[in-house]
């Protein structure tokens, strides 16, 4: 698709981002992606960059600012490309209720990064309503990214629900009490260990 839209080469270069559109002087387009970026954060940018060229706007890293509205629209595109509604929303209800061994499966089954996957199961297609995040725990507990709206002051695990899950080789779950303001509300949480990082992957739910 790259090749279709004008892009005569891809390829993998040490950057201090994850790539890019650029023009050569001879009026060539490539697109160069960061070779120390995990495979899948690399298809995510090919296919974000790959959203600029058929908005016609390519993401040329010669311009001067950056329009987040455009920005947001690229990644609407890239994970349309890769997760593509059709696919996506069959494959994720045929799973059942939802889970972070469900979640790994679906990031396995379209080759998306853990969390490309959670903001298309949560924000695009609004199949989970669960919150997702991945934290890690080094000592303290520090939170990689969130998916969902930060209802909470702090929406982290307490560290005894993080080593629960840190020793565990299944999910666990786990139920706390987390800040909302002038009061106290009771979330669920659903925590799988990822490897041997150090990182936890969780469902995070509540109570009305």
């Amino acid at each position: 698709m790259a090749f279709r839209l004008g892009v005569s080469r891809i390829v993998r270069e040490n950057l201090s981002f994850e790539g890019g559109v650029f023009q050569l002087p001879s009026g060539e387009l490539i697109i160069k992606l960061n070779t120390d970026s995990p495979p899948v954060r690399r298809r995510f940018t090919l296919a974000h960059e790959i959203g600029h060229l058929l908005l016609g706007k390519p993401g040329l890293r010669s311009s001067c600012g950056r329009d987040q509205e455009l920005e947001k629209k690229c990644d609407a595109i890239a994970s349309e490309l890769l997760m593509p509604s059709d696919e996506a929303i069959p494959f994720i209800e045929s799973l059942g209720k939802p889970s972070p061994e469900k979640l790994r499966a679906i990031a396995s089954r379209f080759d998306v990064s853990l969390q490309a996957a959670a903001f298309r199961v949560h924000r695009d297609l609004g199949l989970w309503k669960c919150f997702i995040g991945c934290w890690q725990r080094h000592p303290k507990v520090k939170t990689d990214w969130f998916v969902g709206y930060r209802r909470w002051e702090r929406a982290e695990p307490d560290e005894s629900s993080l080593d629960l899950a840190l020793g565990s080789e299944a999910s666990v779950q786990s139920r706390e009490y987390w800040e909302r303001g002038p009061r106290m509300e009771t979330v669920w949480l659903n925590l799988l260990r990822l490897g041997k990082s150090g990182r936890v992957l969780g469902l995070v739910g509540f109570v009305n």
